[in-house]
């Protein structure tokens, strides 16, 4: 595996822990929205314009990084985010990645759910990128 046998400091693993970081954040961002629609602190126009506005962003930043792995040969961590970048492309591609307002009450719990899962996937590959960057600062 190459990008565990580059020692010392790594810049683009420095930016990936960064990147999955953000990426962690809006994904808490929008589950706090998603408590409050449930606990009916917003209604669902105001749920539904406010989380549109971050699908967008983690989706480009999760293609962003799957592209510079690629780009840097770090195939082992392309191929771990291959699954994400999969299905942020079939939702983009088939329009479900906006939320509608008219639908927002049948949907909160599978939303959750793909929410809840995309936070433990970005929490491992945090841990992951965290591993190589120890990994490289100190190997030999």
């Amino acid at each position: 595996m190459y990008e565990l046998s580059t020692p010392g400091f790594d810049i683009t693993i420095c930016f990936s822990l960064l990147g999955v970081g953000g990426l962690i954040a809006l994904i808490v961002i929008q589950l706090l929205l998603l408590t409050d629609l449930e606990g009916n602190d917003i209604n669902s126009i105001e749920f539904s314009r406010r989380i549109n506005k971050l699908i967008l962003p983690e989706y480009i930043i999760q293609a962003v990084f799957s592209v510079w792995f690629l780009i840097t040969f770090r195939f082992f961590l392309f191929l771990l985010n291959t699954p994400v970048l999969v299905y942020h492309y079939l939702r983009y591609s088939k329009g479900l990645h906006r939320v509608d307002p008219t639908k927002v009450y049948q949907m909160t719990s599978k939303f959750g759910n793909h929410l809840m899962l995309k936070l433990v996937f970005y929490m491992v590959m945090f841990f992951v990128y965290l591993f190589v960057l120890l990994f490289n600062l100190f190997s030999e």
